[in-house]
């Protein structure tokens, strides 16, 4: 038997919870009963994979429940169309920072179930990374791609972090450009120096600036440092992570003297506090 992980949930109702799963497109792989019409236990799969549900779960009314499903697709946008209007939805279809298109439901149980694909950001900058033309058409044909995304993967693609041969390189570039990306703004050097340093809030949260063959990057706490693009001045933004956010630092009289960290609605003031190399 091949070696996977199967989530076993506890439901209040496993017959219910299985013709529940069965209407949104899951197939029943067995079912084992109890005394009556009842079932004690059921496997269902979507795709390849598979869960299970066992009687003695309890109902509730919390806003989350203790598991989530997360089911990989590669038609978010038609599933959601056919489910909309039959099932209870969380969130409709949006792109994630991390790359993801998703939408939210919930099941009878309450329990969430989010379906997900690669967004055309993610397929996007992976033709850029791999350097791979056939797939930076594909995501250039999608509709809806945004400016700031073709913008990003043009910085990418100019940024010689790319697997690819300098002629491949060369054609992503020119595709984007006639897809209608904008190069990102020069900013000059000593700018760029400028930002460079630790900032700080009295919070904790803590952030640092490096510079790096001209080029900004951002580690927030410990994390790993992300390659930062202009978008003008003082505001930059991730090149890899879409709808991230933005880093905007505020400069007075020629003078760093802190930044702003905007990510959705939220927007975390920080201090420069010392200089980092």
């Amino acid at each position: 038997m091949a070696e996977k992980v199967v989530p076993m949930i506890h439901v209040p109702d496993v017959r219910a919870t299985v013709d529940w799963y069965q209407g949104i497109g899951f197939k029943v792989t067995a079912t084992y009963g109890n005394e009556g019409d009842g079932l004690s236990f059921a496997i269902v799969s979507f795709g390849s994979s598979e869960v299970m549900f066992n009687q003695g779960g309890q109902p509730s009314t919390r806003d989350r429940r203790e598991v989530d499903l997360y089911v990989y697709t590669d038609n978010v946008d038609e599933l959601y169309r056919r489910l909309k209007d039959r099932v209870d939805v969380e969130a409709g279809p949006h792109d994630t920072f991390y790359g993801m298109r998703e939408f939210i439901i919930r099941d009878l149980n309450r329990f969430w179930i989010t379906f997900g694909q690669a967004s055309v950001f993610q397929v996007l900058m992976t033709g850029v990374r791999e350097g791979d033309t056939e797939i930076v058409r594909v995501a250039l044909e999608s509709d809806g791609i945004k400016p700031e995304t073709l913008t990003a993967a043009l910085a990418a693609a100019s940024s010689g972090d790319d697997q690819s041969g300098d002629n491949r390189n060369a054609e992503i570039r020119e595709m984007l450009k006639r897809a209608g990306a904008v190069p990102p703004p020069d900013v000059d050097a000593e700018i760029l120096q400028s930002y460079v340093g630790k900032y700080k809030n009295e919070q904790g949260v803590e952030f640092n600036v490096t510079l790096k063959d001209g080029k900004l990057f951002a580690a927030p706490g410990g994390q790993q440092p992300m390659s930062l693009t202009a978008v003008d001045q003082t505001r930059f933004r991730p090149i890899a992570f879409d709808n991230f956010g933005t880093v905007t630092f505020n400069v007075e009289a020629g003078k760093t003297m802190g930044c702003a960290l905007k990510h959705g609605e939220s927007t975390i003031q920080l201090k420069w506090v010392e200089e980092t190399k």
